[in-house]
């Protein structure tokens, strides 16, 4: 197939792993002359980047599907990713020409260029020697902030995760190649890099290289960047990775999005985690003690097939306890392959659904609450767009976002802004002089 003045829309779902997959494909799409289309009704190729990480995620890519079967337009479906590669996926529609597991998925563009009219399924399972994908060198100009896949798949056989099947086993992209990227995306202009990853913390090269030692070599890089780390493993973090963020905060965000999933010890056992609810405290505590106002956030999983009243109660304290910055709650949702699926639930979807209220409401009071500390001091704030002609909006080092009304066009500048007030979870302040 022709690319070259094809127009294409690419849809993505799920993690930020997913965004920075899907920004290579544009790129390459964008470096053969294709148009970028906003829909798939304009769109010569609609290209899904799947997730199925839960029911919800994996009923979203059935209806971008239906939406790119149902465009006029549309000459040619791919449909990439984690659904193929658990096999949800056949060519069930001659508009589907290509479906691609994670294995090959960065090497769509060669696919869409063999295509003629005979369909492409290509989903190889992943093995213990694979190589971390080769993506080049590649930059993309539609937004402020750039995501570097740094390492991908995960060893830890969590009882709920599908994700080891997706994407097969922990491998990461060599410290080399991690700082030429970086000095890349600096070069052309980008002031905030996000580390991403499956398990970003479980970054590791050969037996002596690991994630510190690839942090202390960006801290020492030239130039000013900022770097932000997607989330993190509990049992991975250590007083070394917390003291080098903590210490730099020109360089690190103050952001530290680590996974707790319960907080009831029986819970995290059921879901073989691998840390105690006390350990997860500790951790917290010592991050606040380095920097009192770092954001921690997290993910929870509310309906754990085992999760007694007592147990959500429990969980539901020790939440509060720890008073998060935010919250991603996702109700529980049965994966095939999964150990938890095998085990029979003792949780209503009545009561799934009322204590994603009741924890949706602390989530909600605790992102408050935590805002309000900042009133009246100062952040540093990456614009990323005009949300109207006269309000600005940008993400903060602490992550969360941020709007100074202005005329002027900050896009893709780094600003330090005074915080007057909180009206609701919407951050306002002006800019510093």
């Amino acid at each position: 197939m022709l690319i070259q003045n094809k127009t294409f829309c690419i849809k993505n779902l799920g993690c930020r792993t997913n965004i920075c997959e899907t920004n290579v494909i544009f790129d390459q799409l964008i470096k053969n002359k294709a148009i970028n289309v906003k829909n798939f009704n304009d769109a010569n190729i609609c290209i899904i980047n799947s997730c199925c990480v839960t029911n919800k995620a994996e009923q979203k890519t059935y209806l971008f599907i239906n939406q790119a079967i149902r465009s006029s337009k549309c000459e040619l479906i791919a449909v990439i990713g984690c659904l193929p590669q658990i096999g949800k996926l056949k060519l069930v529609h001659h508009k589907i020409g290509i479906v691609i597991g994670n294995k090959h998925k960065t090497s769509l563009i060669s696919y869409i260029k063999k295509y003629q009219s005979k369909q492409i399924y290509n989903v190889e399972k992943f093995n213990k020697s694979d190589e971390f994908e080769k993506f080049g060198n590649f930059h993309h100009g539609s937004t402020t902030r750039a995501f570097i896949k740094i390492q991908e798949g995960c060893n830890f056989m969590c009882s709920y995760c599908i994700i080891p099947f997706a994407r097969g086993r922990q491998h990461s992209l060599s410290h080399v190649n991690v700082l030429k990227l970086i000095n890349l995306f600096v070069k052309n202009g980008f002031q905030e890099i996000v580390l991403v990853g499956v398990n970003t913390a479980g970054y590791k090269e050969g037996t002596k290289y690991f994630f510190i030692d690839l942090l202390k070599d960006i801290n020492k890089m030239p130039g000013n960047f900022r770097i932000r780390i997607s989330s993190l493993e509990p049992f991975q973090m250590n007083k070394a990775i917390v003291d080098l963020i903590t210490s730099n905060h020109q360089r690190w965000c103050q952001h530290f999005h680590i996974c707790l999933q319960s907080g009831a010890d029986i819970t995290i056992k059921n879901m073989q985690r691998k840390y105690t609810i006390q350990k997860f405290f500790k951790l917290c505590k010592y991050i606040r003690f380095k920097n009192p106002l770092a954001s921690i956030t997290t993910d929870c999983i509310v309906g754990f097939p085992t999760e007694t009243s007592k147990d959500f109660n429990e969980s539901y304290w020790n939440i509060k306890k720890i008073n998060f910055a935010d919250i991603h709650i996702f109700p529980y949702s049965s994966r095939p392959f999964t150990a938890a699926s095998k085990l029979k639930s003792i949780v209503k979807d009545i009561d799934k659904k009322q204590r994603f209220i009741k924890l949706d409401k602390l989530k909600n009071d605790m992102k408050i609450q935590y805002l309000k500390k900042f009133i009246n001091k100062k952040v540093h704030v990456l614009f990323e767009k005009s949300t109207d002609n006269n309000l600005q909006t940008g993400h903060s080092e602490y992550f969360f976002k941020l709007n100074v009304m202005t005329s002027k066009n900050l896009a893709n500048k780094l600003l330090i802004v005074k915080i007057k007030k909180i009206i609701y979870d919407k951050v306002f302040g002006e800019l510093s002089k």
